[in-house]
């Protein structure tokens, strides 16, 4: 009796143990259903696409993630091999098979055929107690959406990094160059900005190195309607010939060795709806020409390594210190090119062709001067003398240069002559050697004939062409050739 009692006792305790296990077996299996339900929540939140594959590569589950990154729905694809999904053109390639043969972490590019989309895709084995292969969760980015902000992104810095140069040109603008003076030359200038600045039309301005010429380009831009839109400027001078053209007009992804892997926006297109400054025109390359021509033309562009025409709507403004009739003739410029740019020719004059405002400009420089480096210096009325004589081959960027070193270098308050031309000829050698000539004991036949030589080939390194010199030393170009036979200067020397 007693015995039956402890086996009745034992099987008790046994049907006791097994309901307990039963029970935590439930609670194991609601605590897992519940985890696998979190995990899925926190896996629809989150952007990237999650793909549950089996180990006989049979997909169980995916994320909302996963739908919106491929377009496949989860009864397109649940319970359907992957296999079967490649074989049915949805992927280019799927790395949970590969990650079913090698039982290891595996990265991969794949393109989603439904929408062309470029994805990453970092399978991830889930092994049991035997090294075994459970299941192979796959995490899929999209990388068409990272690229494409990616270039926004820039975009949006380039179109910072465009607007703070504007900025700072403008701050440069409004305190270098000043278009000021009452010389008939220049009221005419005003007067041509006036009336060309509230068209499109195209623009040629010429005039000598430091004439103001970007001064008047400034001028039409912010007369203009276009005064909003950008303002791009380019030096085709300081752009290596091999970078011009993609810098003007772009290129597309691939088009040379170097190139971004993306197009590129050229300076044309940056100007959209604004306009562009070409300066030193004369500089471009032949082969430019043509494209630039086009643009003129058809107002459209075609990138480098490109087949597609791009339709721009830009107000286009050229200058250049050369004599582009002479250059024509050299085969050095499109004829057809130059009669599109001069549709309204603007020609400054130099400095010392409008000497009677040397007075007003310098005044101004040495205010801005005076204000920058915290000084209080005036000008007498020899400075003043000094600064009208004087021949200004680098026009008013040069006056803005020596007024600057006047302020910083001389100690005086009031401004002479001996101040300005202790700038004017400071270093300058040839400057002393020609009072030497005068009062020495060379004869005044001798002493012209240096002093001639010294001006000729000066003017000649200035220029750079004896018609240019001619020009400005107001003489025929038969006489600059003559005078630089007879003094012995060699024109093919100075690569004239």
């Amino acid at each position: 009796m007693v015995k039956q009692q402890g086996q009745a006792m034992s099987l008790q305790e046994e049907n006791h143990i097994l309901n307990e296990k039963l029970k935590a077996a439930e609670e194991l299996i609601k605590k897992l259903e519940i985890e696998h339900t979190t995990a899925f929540l926190i896996g629809d939140a989150v952007s990237d696409g999650i793909c549950v594959v089996d180990r006989n590569g049979v997909v169980t589950e995916i994320n909302r993630g996963y739908t919106e990154i491929t377009g496949i729905k989860p009864e397109d694809i649940v319970g359907k091999t992957i296999m079967e999904m490649i074989e049915n053109d949805a992927f280019s390639n799927a790395v949970s098979l590969e990650v079913l043969e090698k039982k290891q972490k595996i990265s991969s590019m794949a393109t989603v055929r439904k929408n062309n989309r470029q994805v990453l895709l970092v399978g991830t084995p889930f092994l049991d107690e035997n090294n075994e292969i459970v299941k192979v969760i796959t995490v899929m980015r999209n990388l068409t959406e990272i690229n494409k902000l990616k270039e926004e992104l820039e975009e949006a810095e380039r179109k910072k990094r465009m607007y703070r140069e504007e900025l700072e040109s403008l701050i440069r603008e409004k305190t270098r160059n000043p278009f000021v003076g009452k010389n008939p030359t220049i009221l005419r200038v005003k007067e041509l900005i006036e009336h060309v600045a509230p068209t499109d039309a195209t623009v040629l301005i010429t005039g000598e190195t430091g004439s103001g010429k970007e001064v008047v380009a400034r001028e039409i831009y912010q007369r203009s309607h276009r005064k909003n839109g950008p303002y791009i400027k380019v030096n085709c001078s300081a752009i290596p010939e091999n970078l011009l053209e993609s810098e003007l007009f772009g290129y597309v992804r691939g088009a040379f060795t170097g190139a971004d892997k993306k197009d590129k926006k050229g300076l044309f297109e940056m100007a959209d709806h604004g306009t562009i400054l070409l300066d030193e025109i004369g500089e471009m390359p032949i082969k430019l020409q043509t494209k630039l021509l086009r643009v003129l033309q058809e107002r459209e562009l075609t990138r480098v390594g490109g087949t597609e025409s791009i339709k721009i709507d830009v107000r286009i403004i050229v200058s250049t210190n050369e004599n582009l009739s002479e250059l024509i003739r050299s085969g050095q410029f499109r004829a057809d090119l130059f009669y599109r740019l001069n549709v309204f020719p603007i020609k400054l004059p130099s400095l010392r062709e409008r000497r009677d405002d040397i007075p007003e400009i310098a005044a101004t420089f040495l205010t801005k001067f005076n204000r920058l480096y915290d000084k209080h210096k005036i000008f007498g009325q020899s400075a003043i003398t000094a600064l009208v004589r004087y021949n200004w081959p680098g026009n008013v960027r040069e006056l803005e240069n020596i007024i600057e070193r006047i302020v910083i270098i001389s100690p005086n308050k009031t401004l002479t002559s001996d101040d300005v031309e202790m700038i004017l000829y400071m270093g300058e050698k040839k400057q002393s050697q020609s009072k030497q000539f005068i009062f020495g004991t060379m004869s005044l036949k001798e002493a012209v004939q240096r002093y001639e030589k010294e001006i000729l080939e000066s003017a000649l390194k200035e220029y750079g062409s004896s018609y240019a010199v001619a020009e400005a030393l107001k003489t025929t170009q038969p006489t600059v050739v003559r005078k630089a036979k007879a003094l012995g200067i060699s024109l093919r020397k100075n690569g004239i």
